[in-house]
């Protein structure tokens, strides 16, 4: 019997020759295949687990991918809540996620929430210890936030550390040793950042200051006054140059100085006026057309151009918000706006020669001569009577034909304008001798 089995066995297949060991030696057999079969199963089993975890977590992980990129992007259209609550989402779905703790240290401080902005950061260095950009903005946020030019010190100096040329850690260091009253330490790095031809205003101005507290007020001088002549609205940069002038026997300088520092003051206290009234919703013209001139007189154009269209869209039929409008796109060169107004402004009153005037100039810096010429002839017909006017149109008219190629009519215009120039001088001479 036990041969005939072995022969049956030997002639079948492997798939029988299984189930004979099987039949013939039950208990030790069916172990040796369960445990084939289980280790199989426990294989398959465990990769489709491995496989589908993997999957889940890169899925996860791109979720997470996505919703820091839409942070970003309401960042980028200014949209802070959303881009706050994009960046909260994240850091509760991944608490490693070091950027998205540092966008919400920056959210946080533009919200004056320093403590929790100190938080953040400080959660994203313990992440990542060399990410020098959090240093920094710790130590912004100890430094002009919480005032604590001491603490502010450590992380300013390990930005430094890790990013030697980072400007901004250098600045800030800066300003936290003079808040520190170390002087020569403020000294020495603003001093590096000063060296580079671009170093900004603020760099200039606070290393003059440096050598102002020091008390030596012959270095901080030309400082201060690089300051005013990049930026002729710093208030402080000449007060404190006044008293410099003052101080090395400049006397007459410094007070000249200081007095401009005394007008800037006013008109910036006239500003906020004006801005207050402004947000209190004042329909005032009047109001808002001094606001606007203010802007333009500090060379602050861009708001300027938004307050006078306001002055505009408030009375379309007053005359006054266009001309200065005008008047302030060519004094940016912005000759294709002003040739819209000007434009507009010959429309509505065509026998105006100094708008005539005024849009030939402005075709004459569009490289548009032949259309200035026309304008230019009309308000000569029109008449001016402003003789500082007519000398001018009469030199732009000889200009315009010199242009077009046209001598003869050129000659002719400049010889009127030479007439009218001689005339001028007679007259200023009678009245001199009056």
């Amino acid at each position: 019997m036990h041969e005939l089995w072995y022969h049956r066995y030997e002639s079948m297949s492997t798939e029988k020759k299984i189930v004979l060991t099987f039949v013939n030696n039950r208990q030790k057999c069916v172990l040796h295949v369960r445990m084939k079969t289980d280790f199989f199963h426990l294989f398959f089993v465990a990769f489709l687990f491995i496989g589908s975890v993997a999957t889940a977590e890169s899925e996860r992980v791109s979720e997470i991918e996505d919703i820091y990129q839409a942070g970003l992007h309401a960042l980028s259209e200014k949209k802070s809540r959303d881009a706050f609550n994009a960046f909260q989402r994240v850091v509760k779905l991944d608490s490693s996620f070091v950027e998205a703790h540092y966008q919400l240290g920056v959210l946080y401080g533009n919200q004056s929430q320093w403590k929790l902005a100190v938080r953040a950061f400080e959660t994203a260095i313990k992440i990542s210890p060399n990410f020098a950009d959090a240093h920094c903005r710790l130590g912004e946020a100890y430094l002009i936030g919480l005032a604590r030019a001491k603490e502010a010190i450590p992380p300013l100096k390990r930005a430094i550390q890790l990013q030697p040329n980072f400007r901004s850690a250098q600045r800030l260091l800066g300003i936290a040793y003079l808040h520190r009253n170390r002087i020569d330490d403020a000294i020495h790095h603003l001093k590096r950042l000063a060296q580079d031809i671009s170093s900004d205003v603020e760099t200039r101005y606070l290393l003059g200051l440096a050598y102002f507290q020091s008390g030596n007020f012959v270095q901080a001088i030309p400082h201060f006054e690089t300051v005013i002549k990049r930026e002729k609205l710093h208030a402080k940069a000449h007060f404190n140059l006044g008293n410099c002038y003052l101080r090395t026997g400049r006397v007459a300088k410094g007070r000249a100085v200081l007095q401009t520092y005394e007008a800037l003051i006013q008109d910036e206290e006239r500003l906020n006026t004006f801005r207050r009234l402004i947000l209190d919703g004042t329909q005032r013209l009047d109001i808002r057309y001094q606001f606007a001139e203010l802007l333009m007189k500090r060379e602050e154009w861009e708001a300027a151009i938004v307050e006078f269209k306001t002055c505009i869209a408030m009375a379309p039929l007053d005359k006054k918000g266009y001309e200065l409008l005008g008047y302030l796109y060519i004094r940016i060169e912005s000759y294709s706006d002003a040739e819209k107004i000007y434009g507009h402004l010959v429309k509505e009153y065509p026998q105006s020669a100094v708008y005539r005037n005024s849009l030939g100039v402005v075709y004459m810096m569009l490289e548009k001569p032949r259309q200035a010429i026309v304008q230019f002839e009309t308000a000569t017909r029109l008449g001016i009577t402003n003789l500082k006017q007519a000398l001018s149109l009469h030199r732009n008219l000889a200009k315009a034909y010199r242009q077009i190629g046209d001598k003869s009519k050129a000659a002719e215009a400049y010889q009127l304008y030479l007439t009218l120039k001689t005339s001028r001088g007679q007259n200023e001479m009678q009245v001199e001798q009056k």
